[in-house]
Parts: structure tokens; sequence; C-alpha cells
């Protein structure tokens, strides 16, 4: 990546309000340079080395954005993340070493919404996290609510609930759930769902998308959602069909 490529990127659109960032890595270098660029980029960065330092600066600061190691000291990222998953649906980005496909199953098992392998651009993470900034900001100016039968979506408030009860949904699956149901019975390929939900930056496989449905699916239909909308159409993609 050419140096004009690192300019535009630190020069694009500042996150609001310094959207605070927690990183948790043991690896002191990668948490320096990763720090920088993305404090130049906008973001008020908070940093831990080991998974539970990461659990208290996360419980004490409540980041908007959290970017995990899956392997660090005391407590690894799978775990932290199972921890946070618990009480928040904040955006959480897993990072590891290994490339196998064990381990980005278990992370986004677990909650996460995105994951990198190392090593990897910065750049292009911090272009992954400002696309989700810019696609917040956008949801906020849709329709304030969705009714169908038992299920009520507040996209204002980013709350789901199914017969009176909330569900926590990560960010992503929030998000996948905003696309589907904004433009009911259209059929999105999953092409077009990354394009809708993770946006330019996303450099992922196409299968991250069936893993979000799928999980998606599944809280919904657990908290008691009868007959779920969210339908796959054989060979094209999914779409949200209330009448199904």
């Amino acid at each position: 990546m050419n140096e004009h490529t690192h300019e535009k990127i630190l020069a694009e659109d500042h996150p609001p309000m310094a959207t605070r960032i927690l990183i948790a890595d043991d690896e002191t270098d990668l948490i320096e340079g990763l720090s920088w660029y993305l404090e130049a980029a906008g973001f008020q960065v908070s940093v831990a080395h080991t998974g539970t330092e990461a659990l208290e600066k996360f419980q004490h600061e409540q980041p908007d954005m959290v970017i995990l190691d899956i392997m660090m000291p005391e407590l690894d990222g799978i775990k932290v993340c199972e921890q946070i998953r618990r009480q928040s649906d904040v955006f959480i980005m897993m990072l590891s070493a290994r490339e196998g496909e064990i381990d980005k199953v278990r992370a986004l098992e677990t909650g996460a919404d995105d994951y990198m392998t190392k090593p990897f651009y910065t750049s292009e993470l911090v272009a992954r996290l400002k696309a989700l900034l810019r696609r917040s900001q956008r949801g906020q100016q849709a329709a304030p609510s969705f009714r169908w039968q038992g299920l009520k979506v507040f996209l204002e408030e980013r709350r789901v609930l199914v017969n009176g009860t909330s569900v926590t949904l990560s960010t992503m699956e929030f998000d996948l759930l905003a696309a589907l149901i904004r433009r009911p019975r259209i059929v999105f390929s999953r092409n077009q769902l990354v394009d809708l939900v993770w946006g330019d930056a996303f450099y992922g496989e196409l299968r991250l998308v069936d893993t979000h449905v799928y999980r998606l699916r599944e809280k919904l239909m657990t908290a008691g959602l009868v007959n779920c909308p969210i339908v796959t159409i054989r060979g094209v993609g999914y779409a949200f069909r209330p009448e199904a």
C-alpha cells in the first residue's frame, strides 16, 4: 500500500466525538503502531496487554469498539469476547496470527463481528472501522421502528424485542437485520449484503454472511419468534419475507 493511500485514509472524515476504541494484544510493537495510526485517524485509543486487563478496561471505559487478539496471556481473546458479549453489543474485531478455519469459526460463533489475520495493513483495518461508523450514521436517519408479529426493531435505538423481551445482537447482526427489513421481500445476494453491512473495506470470505445470518436467526427464534421471516433463497442469497 503506497504512501498516497495511507495519506488519503488518514485525511478522510474523522470519527464523530472521538470514538473510543480498546486494543487488546500482547505484541507491544503492534499496539504502538496501531495506536498511532488510529489516533491519527481521529480515534481515542486505550490499550491492554492481557485478557484480564482488557476486561477491566472495558468495564471501566465502556469503549465504542474493541480489537481483540485471540492469543493473549491470562485470558485468551475468545474468552474475553464471550464475557463482553454477555453485556454489550459493542463492535468486536478479532485478530490472530493463525490462518486456520477453526479460529475464524470460533471467533464468529463467540460473537465477534469481524476477523483479520496477521499480518495485515493497518490502513485496511482503519478503513473497516470508518465504514462501520458511516453505516451507523446513515442508519440513524432511517425509519425509527419496524414491527412484525412479535418482532419489534427500533432502528435509532438499535434495540430489538421479541414478544416484549430484549434480544442482544452484535453490531453486525443488527446491521444485517436492519438492511433486510428496510426492503422487505427483496432478495439480496451475499455480495449486496456485504456492501450494505460491511462496506467497501470488506476483504473477508462471503461465508461470513452465512455465519451472521445463521446466528441472527438462532437468536430471534430462541427468543420466541415463530417462523423467522429471514429466508434463504437457494443459489441467490437472503430476503426478509414476513409472509413466509
